[in-house]
Order: structure tokens, then C-alpha cells, then sequence
């Protein structure tokens, strides 16, 4: 069907993919802030972008955290996830032919963009 742009994928692994993404940005947010999940297609790839309004990612972590076992403490509670969701990630990813970002929005949050091609 013209115009008509899908993801091939293994339905499972991407939906894990997009949950372990909703939560990070809610675990790293304030209480009873907006989380945004939006989808774009940007030269022949769908952008699966989440958006929180939580503590910026420091600059030495922001490969780290694609690290297995690598995490940082939340800062509402400073407990430590087991490292594992972002790697899982980008595993999926690699997998489908795409990749994951993760970068910050001017102080006042985080952007993780899960990048995968339309078929």
C-alpha cells in the first residue's frame, strides 16, 4: 500500500523494548509529571522518542548506560535499577537493524530515541 510505513519486527522484543524505555523516564521523574512517547518517520526510519521531565543524564553516563549492569541511582529514593533495560534496548535495536539514543533536553530532562527502519 503507498505511504503506508511499518516496522518488521518481532512484536514481543519491541514492545519489552518500548516498556523498558516508559519506565526508566517514569522511575527518573517527579511524581505526577508528563512523560511523552511520540513517533516520527525521518529519512526512511521510525523515531520512537520518550520524553521526561526528570534529572538530566551527566554527561560521562550517557554510553555507560547502555552498559550491562550499569545504572544510576534514582534521585527521589536513590535505589539502583539491576542495569540491564538500556542494554536491552539497544540489543533489540541492533537486532532490527536500528539503534537507541539517549541525550538531554536543556536541563530538564531526558530523551531516549529508539530508531528503527520502516520497511
Amino acid at each position: 500500500m503507498p505511504g503506508d510505513h511499518q516496522v518488521l519486527s518481532d512484536g514481543f522484543l519491541l514492545r519489552q523494548a518500548l516498556i523498558n524505555l516508559l519506565e526508566n523516564a517514569i522511575a527518573f521523574s517527579p511524581q505526577r509529571s508528563h512523560v511523552r512517547l511520540y513517533a516520527q518517520l525521518r529519512h526512511g526510519h521510525w523515531e520512537l522518542a520518550v520524553e521526561d521531565r526528570g534529572s538530566v543524564v551527566p554527561d560521562y553516563a550517557i554510553e555507560r548506560v547502555f552498559e550491562r549492569f550499569y545504572s544510576l541511582a534514582r534521585p527521589q529514593t536513590g535505589q539502583r535499577s539491576s542495569g540491564l533495560g538500556l542494554p536491552f534496548v539497544r540489543e533489540v535495536a541492533r537486532l532490527h537493524g536500528g539503534d537507541v539514543r539517549l541525550g538531554n533536553r536543556n536541563g530538564v530532562g531526558a530523551i531516549a530515541v529508539l530508531r528503527l527502519p520502516a520497511g
